[in-house]
């Protein structure tokens, strides 16, 4: 039974006691992505997540990473378009290591000037081998072509101009604005006493500042009436391709359909695509689905590798095998036999703390 709770400035708490295992996950999920940033800020949640392990009131840098370690914890963090989260899985008797380290990194950063400088080689360095990824790359192009407005169409980690020259200032202001308890949530499982673990919150999160959250209007994509068609030739050596096609976000009734239609489609050597387009006749060198449903509006997404001499063919063929999707619409036994495969997988992510 999940037990919620929230903290007088305005954290809201989720804990969910699982004797399973000597064992508790402690996250920290803020609702805050790279979707919610301005011009000039292209990047900044992702920076920022970086800098909350470079150094709080308490803990010098490099403290907090090897205070977790030390205990025989996991410490780590993403960033997203829609949120940033950090995790701490350690044993049961670490519980109050793991909520002390979270709830500095969250509420009490020091943002050291010469840190930020610092870290700003590390991410401008881990954007430069994004460039270098053929995938990365090829996922980028697709959002910067499926979106217009929306700042989807922007990548998570931002770009260089901007991190090599934001300044500590605008740094410490956006996280005074988006990074307010009233705009974090937190979410305790595991080996746990309820009673003891609220009074060890409270401890911890309970004087956190309450800084006023600033609310993010994104901009929403216009429908597009045509295709739109980009190509990037570069120096590697595998091809890439995406067809994407705009589907709702997260809370539509179609989503779980989707999910299904994706695993069916290009999910696993059964799915169609891959016994057409890999196993019958090898035209890919992969090939596959998804269904990405965002906080906004989200992506229906074929991807494949090619060798550039048969893309005409494959093309024709994905072609096909669209138009089979209305003429020949999923069997009962394609159903059924994929809502088993996504029910086994939540069923196995909740064998761990983690996964709960």
């Amino acid at each position: 039974m999940v037990k919620k709770l929230q903290l007088k400035n305005g954290l809201k708490i989720l804990l969910l006691e699982n004797h399973k295992s000597p064992v508790v996950s402690a996250q920290v999920w803020v609702r805050n992505g790279s979707a919610d940033e301005s011009k000039g800020e292209e990047g900044i949640s992702h920076f920022i997540e970086h800098l909350l392990f470079k150094g709080t009131r308490q803990f010098k840098m490099g403290e907090i990473a090897s205070l977790i370690e030390g205990s025989g914890g996991e410490l780590n963090a993403y960033t997203s378009f829609d949120q940033t989260v950090f995790h701490i899985t350690i044993s049961k008797e670490y519980s109050d290591t793991a909520l002390l380290a979270l709830s500095e990194m969250i509420g009490f950063p020091k943002f050291d000037a010469d840190e930020i400088d610092r870290e700003r080689e590390v991410v401008i360095e881990e954007i430069k081998r994004g460039l270098d990824n053929p995938s990365r790359r090829a996922s980028q192009l697709v959002f910067s072509t499926a979106y217009r407005k929306h700042p989807y169409r922007l990548p998570i980690i931002g770009f260089e101009k901007i991190i090599r020259k934001i300044s500590r200032k605008r740094i410490v202001d956006f996280y005074q604005k988006r990074y307010g308890p009233q705009n974090m949530f937190a979410v305790i499982v595991g080996d746990f006493d309820c009673k003891a673990m609220e009074n060890s919150l409270k401890k911890y999160f309970g004087e956190i500042p309450a800084y006023p959250v600033k609310k993010i209007r994104r901009p929403k994509e216009m429908r597009n009436s045509t295709p739109r068609v980009a190509i990037e030739m570069t120096d590697f050596q595998e091809s890439l391709a995406h067809l994407a096609w705009h589907i709702p976000n997260l809370t539509h009734a179609d989503c779980p359909a989707l999910d299904v239609l994706a695993l069916i489609f290009g999910q696993g050597d059964s799915s169609r695509l891959v016994q057409r387009l890999r196993i019958d006749k090898p035209l890919v060198n992969s090939i596959g689905t998804s269904s990405y449903t965002p906080k906004d509006s989200g992506l229906f997404l074929i991807s494949f590798g090619f060798n550039p001499a048969n893309l005409n063919v494959i093309l024709e063929a994905l072609k096909q095998e669209i138009q089979n999707l209305y003429l020949i619409p999923p069997t009962e036994q394609e159903i059924a036999k994929a809502v088993a495969i996504i029910e086994s997988e939540e069923f196995f992510g909740l064998e761990t703390v983690d996964g709960i």
